[in-house]
């Protein structure tokens, strides 16, 4: 059950079968005929690229990352997945109750210990021209806020992750407590809630200009979810969740916490995020970052068994995202199993336990909905930092199903 290769020997006796034929200027029939001729080859023909990768290595635990055998078709597995639950842009909150008193913001930085700044207008931030924070919620139970928010020529540089995602129930089974605080604050409910805390290890904010300090900072949970003798607040998102705002059970965020010293971790400043949050418009974008998912199209007359693997952590070590019996026709949907949701470089991809084909997944390469590798075709996708894949562009062929064109479009030929 270990996946291997097919010896080169096997692909060249195979592709000895492949003959040359013409593709244009062909009748009805004839065409019939040629896309008879072309299937039949193919059965011949579905072997390795011959781009395996030799440094991948499987271990006992590439095989333990799912169940074996047959998986959900058609659904995310969501097992290891970092797929994007949703997006949402940032909304500055008005501030009610205080609204005459402090301005519309999305981010608050405290430059005293004892906050007597509280009604410092400068100690607020807010989106400026438009370019607003982005909230994103992952199927793993991450989430981030990512973008910039400035006060005054003081321009901070936002890049927050939040793990741990909880219900209610979860959450205060836990000892956590819910902040119910400013207009919709006071009257939001935590069971509509869903809570998760700052992951200090992967959260940066980076300021410049006019600021308290410019530098990148760390960042922490306040009040601090690991001393019993402090409320244990969490980030809570959910309807009135953008406590100081006049909007009661609009979608929204809060939270608190510290900024650090990235060396020694010395507690430097308070500030805390209170924003409100709309869905995003459904914009697709240009591969940025990595592939953090994707639904394939099997494109194929007979079912297979189809495992997909992919480098753990980026290390050649293999570690499995889908195994599944796909049918014809069948779409298929694999997520990146590394701690950021990502799948890493490739995609590797093996049927009944040979090795296939590969897809590139770091963005180097163009990738959308109608990109083709062999058998498969890419139906949908999300990137890291682009989110959802805009639809990519194939050469234009005029070769039935997986044959490609070449002497000025006279002939075919199955390739990859």
């Amino acid at each position: 059950d270990q996946p291997r290769s097919r010896g080169l020997g096997d692909v060249y006796k195979r592709q000895v079968l492949v003959i040359f034929a013409s593709c244009e200027n062909e009748s009805t029939s004839e065409d019939s005929t040629l896309e008879e001729n072309e299937i039949r080859f193919e059965d011949e023909i579905l072997v390795s690229d011959g781009q395996e990768d030799k440094e991948l290595t499987f271990t006992e635990n590439s095989e333990a990352m799912i169940n074996e055998g047959a998986v959900s078709i058609s659904m995310a597995n969501t097992t290891n997945g970092g797929g994007v639950l949703e997006t949402y842009t940032v909304i500055d909150a008005d501030r009610a109750p205080f609204s005459s008193q402090q301005p519309t913001a999305n981010f608050w930085w405290s430059e005293t210990p004892d906050v007597s700044d509280y009604f410092d207008a400068s100690t607020y931030y807010a989106a400026a021209d438009g370019d607003n924070l982005v909230f994103t919620e992952y199927q793993n139970g991450t989430a981030s806020i990512v973008g910039t928010t400035i006060s005054g020529t003081c321009v901070v540089e936002v890049n927050v992750w939040l793990k741990d995602k909880k219900t209610w129930a979860e959450w205060s089974a836990l000892g956590g407590e819910h902040k119910k605080e400013g207009t919709a604050g006071d009257a939001s409910d935590e069971e509509d809630m869903n809570f998760y805390i700052i992951d200090s290890a992967n959260s940066v904010i980076t300021a410049s200009g006019d600021c308290p300090q410019e530098g990148t900072f760390g960042l922490e949970q306040r009040p601090d979810p690991n001393d019993p003798n402090t409320p244990n607040f969490g980030a809570h998102v959910g309807p009135g969740g953008a406590n100081y705002d006049s909007n009661v059970g609009e979608y929204g965020l809060s939270t608190w916490g510290w900024l650090t010293d990235p060396n020694t971790g010395e507690r430097l400043w308070l500030i805390d995020f209170n924003f409100r949050l709309e869905v995003a418009p459904e914009e697709c974008n240009d591969c940025t970052g990595k592939i953090t998912d994707l639904t394939l199209n099997y494109d194929w007359y007979c079912s297979k068994r189809v495992k997909v693997y992919q480098r753990y952590e980026n290390t050649c070590y293999a570690t499995k995202i889908f195994d599944g019996y796909v049918h014809p026709g069948e779409d298929f949907t694999f997520s990146g199993s590394n701690a950021n949701g990502t799948i890493g470089k490739y995609a590797y991809i093996y049927i009944n336990h040979c090795y296939y084909t590969k897809i590139k997944t770091n963005c180097h390469e163009a990738i959308g909905p109608g990109y083709e590798k062999g058998i498969f075709t890419v139906v949908s996708g999300n990137s890291s930092q682009g989110g959802e894949l805009c639809e990519y562009t194939p050469p234009v062929v005029k070769c039935y199903r997986h044959w490609y064109c070449f002497f000025n479009l006279n002939y075919c030929y199955y390739n990859y």
